[in-house]
């Protein structure tokens, strides 16, 4: 009596490995997203720093101003592009994770057929089983009638 083997199991490892290549790409992606986060909190705590010395510093230190200024200014547009990375970075992550549920599905649905395959194999082989003991039950009761 062989084992039970399916079919598409070179199928269901496809999918599991596409499943599992998408999963990878999520977490590079929600890391590369953490980065980014951590970036912007920096430059927003070093724009607020900024500010602060701007307005300690004496209205008639004008060149020391100006630096402050312009460098906030810098911060500000240094701000602005981190920003839209984070939203394009968000974007792609949220794509990503619907992309991440369609193979979940694709290879969940491979699960079930196998399941179901098995099933199937199961039950073959108690009806074989069973065949195989009705025959040997008749044998014995021709045996002892004779």
């Amino acid at each position: 009596m062989a084992g039970f083997k399916f079919r598409l199991e070179k199928v269901l490892l496809y999918k599991e490995q596409l499943e599992n290549e998408v999963k990878s790409k999520l977490a590079s992606l929600n890391a590369q997203n953490k980065r980014l986060q951590e970036q912007y909190a920096s430059l927003r705590q070093e724009e607020l720093f900024q500010e602060q010395k701007l307005s300690q510093t004496p209205v008639n230190e004008m060149g020391e101003r100006w630096l402050i200024d312009t460098y906030i200014k810098a911060l500000r547009q240094d701000i602005q592009q981190t920003q839209k990375n984070i939203a394009m970075l968000e974007t792609q992550i949220k794509k990503t994770q619907a992309e991440l549920a369609e193979k979940a599905k694709d290879r969940k649905i491979m699960e079930k057929l196998k399941e179901k395959h098995f099933e199937h194999y199961k039950k073959e082989e108690q009806l074989k089983e069973q065949r195989n003991l009705d025959e040997i039950a008749s044998i014995r009761f021709k045996a002892q009638t004779y």
